[in-house]
């Protein structure tokens, strides 16, 4: 069953507010990045849990072990349900970070960040070959890590799905249009197509948050997704 993820991309808690309650009850997961966590702090994830929202945390931690271990670990006493971290960290700090959510029965998974969706190729520092083939690999060290699933693009999930199932995949980058306006998007997809693929989680952000109507927005990408979901039989 794939769902809905509106990313709040805000710099205060009362933009993210507003919008949340706009999609109350049409979109099961809200996002809080970087962005909303630094200016607002950890009780913000409170805030959208009493509203009713699953929370993903998309901090994207990347650190030594123990650092990201502790960090983690604050993570879930925020009441966060998913969190990120970056999987180019290496096997023994993805680890630490599954080893704080078997701690307390998993409730709170962590995903790998393979590689970002406003990455093209030939942009990787350091990275020459296909950015398909070095999110394939990650993928590999998610599955044997650990790790409950990876962030990536929807023209990776096929190929992971196949490599690992178990992996969920959690994919940014989608728009209503194949020749929407990305952004600094670069890897995009429909709803649709993300879905038909494998996508288990969808994050959207600017085609709902940027909308007149944010609520019939979300309505649509829930749509595609059930669409798609009964061209695979799930």
């Amino acid at each position: 069953m794939a769902e809905l993820v509106v990313a709040l991309d805000f710099d205060t808690a009362e933009e993210a507010y507003r919008l949340a309650e706009k999609v109350r009850g049409v979109v099961p997961w809200v996002k809080v990045g970087l962005e909303l966590f630094v200016a607002e702090g950890p009780q913000i994830v409170k805030k959208f849990k009493d509203m009713g929202f699953r929370v993903f945390l998309d901090l994207k931690l990347y650190d030594i072990p123990n650092t990201v271990k502790g960090a983690v670990q604050s993570a879930f006493q925020s009441g966060a349900d998913l969190l990120t971290i970056h999987l180019s960290g290496g096997r023994r700090m993805c680890e630490a970070a599954v080893e704080v959510s078997k701690s307390h029965g998993e409730s709170m998974k962590i995903f790998g960040v393979s590689v970002l969706t406003s990455f093209a190729e030939g942009e990787v520092p350091g990275y020459e070959g296909k950015l398909s083939d070095l999110v394939e690999l990650l993928a590999k060290g998610a599955a044997q890590w650990g790790m409950h699933g990876i962030v990536c693009s929807g023209h990776e999930v096929e190929k992971i799905k196949a490599m690992a199932p178990q992996l969920k995949c959690l994919t940014p980058g989608i728009r209503l249009e194949n020749n929407a306006a990305a952004d600094d998007q670069r890897r995009i997809m429909t709803p649709y197509n993300a879905v038909l693929l494998g996508s288990d989680y969808l994050v959207v952000g600017r085609p709902i948050t940027k909308a007149q109507d944010p609520k019939s927005a979300a309505e649509a990408i829930n749509a595609q997704i059930q669409e798609a979901l009964a061209k695979r039989g799930a």
